[in-house]
């Protein structure tokens, strides 16, 4: 017993020294026009990236760099200028926003997407960030898209929903609704409370290089617990502090990366605005719609679905590098069995879904799914969002 409480006072102690020695090697720093920090970013990117096919270099630096896009002046009506800024989830990059950025340039809005500390170069990179670069970068970013528009909207997928949502919680008169794609409120594990201890002593859980150029095949241990620690900052803020600014949250109720079922308490609980919408997509649901929410049943045999996973409900079906028929599937699952992987990949008739029991007796070598087969009908429903509450 004397051991375990000296352990615990020597982790107690260790923690702060631990937080002071993370500091982030790029960030949107104050007052930095766009145009600039993306030409930062691209020396940034070009000189640290991990290739993970040389010959393919400015494929792989131009899917992880941060970008803009402005509506087309031929077909958008002058009016007041709306602005989007939208950011990537942990171990992602820029280019896992490419498909809600362009449906929404497409409806007449100036889109903006960063890049998260520690992101888009190699998955070492996540050892020395913190949770505060990551608010400082997305602060930034806002608060100087703020000064450029005359109306803002803040968003993002995962981690980058979580900073999105405290952020339009701390600048609620500053921004006119956040949009939330999967957001993190907390991690789907009955014992993410211990990342932050873990991350004390060891670096990683597992350890795969990466085949996927626009994100990390694995995250390490001090990253999850910087995730845990925002994700319950940020609930209690929105739990303890009920606002009424309009919010729009898309999600799967199948989700293995967060807990659908907090996310449905901080938007049942803090989000109490009339004008507040969740979508929900659920494999054992009905669709129907109640106040506020509308389910969408996502058990589509035709299509070899079962359920939508955490990354999928913001992709298009049409990308080419994520979508029913892109060049990537995301096979993760089977990276310790070989023979798995492979046939994952090459299964012309593989099932796709989020990791289930029902999903791999369908079939034992299934693959996650990476895009939404409603994405055009979501996005649809966030532009409806969007025109209302602007």
């Amino acid at each position: 017993m004397q051991q375990i409480i000296l352990f615990l006072c020597l982790c107690i102690l260790a923690l702060p020294a631990f937080a002071n020695e993370k500091q982030a090697e790029f960030v949107f720093e104050q007052d930095e026009m766009f145009p600039h920090y993306m030409a930062r970013a691209e020396k940034y990117l070009y000189e640290k990236k991990l290739w993970i096919n040389e010959v393919n270099k400015n494929r792989e630096l131009n899917a992880v760099m941060p970008f803009e896009l402005l509506p087309d002046a031929d077909v958008c009506k002058e009016g007041k200028r709306v602005g989007v800024l939208l950011s990537h989830g942990l171990s992602d990059s820029p280019f896992s926003m490419r498909d809600p950025a362009r449906a929404l340039q497409a409806a007449c809005y100036h889109v903006r997407v960063i890049l998260l500390p520690g992101h888009g170069t190699r998955m070492e990179d996540l050892l020395s960030v913190s949770r505060d670069d990551w608010r400082d970068s997305f602060r930034n970013a806002a608060d100087q898209f703020s000064k450029e528009v005359d109306v803002l909207y803040v968003g993002g997928f995962s981690t980058g929903g979580t900073l999105a949502a405290e952020y339009a919680w701390n600048n609620a008169s500053a921004v006119a609704g956040a949009i939330l794609f999967s957001p993190s409120f907390k991690i789907n594990s009955g014992i993410d409370w211990l990342s932050p201890w873990l991350a004390l002593v060891k670096d990683w859980l597992d350890f795969y290089v990466s085949d996927d150029f626009a994100k990390y095949a694995s995250i390490p241990v001090p990253a999850i617990a910087e995730v845990y620690k925002l994700s319950k900052e940020v609930r209690g803020l929105i739990l303890d502090d009920p606002k009424k600014l309009p919010v729009y949250i898309a999600m799967s109720q199948d989700d293995q990366t967060v807990d659908s079922s907090v996310t449905e308490e901080v938007f049942d609980g803090g989000m109490i605005g009339s004008n507040s919408r969740m979508t929900v997509y659920s494999k054992e649901q009905e669709s129907g719609s109640r106040e506020r929410v509308k389910v969408y049943n996502t058990d589509w045999p035709q299509f070899r679905i079962l359920g939508l996973s955490h990354m999928s409900v913001h992709g298009s079906p049409a990308n080419p590098y994520y979508g029913e028929a892109g060049e990537y599937r995301i096979c993760a699952w089977h990276l310790a069995d070989e023979p798995l992987y492979q046939t994952c990949f090459t299964d012309m008739d593989n099932w796709f879904g989020e990791r289930s029991d029902g999903l791999l007796e369908k079939s034992p070598h299934a693959a996650r799914i990476s895009w939404n087969p409603d994405f055009d009908l979501l996005m649809q429903d966030i532009v409806s969002f969007m025109r209302v509450n602007k």
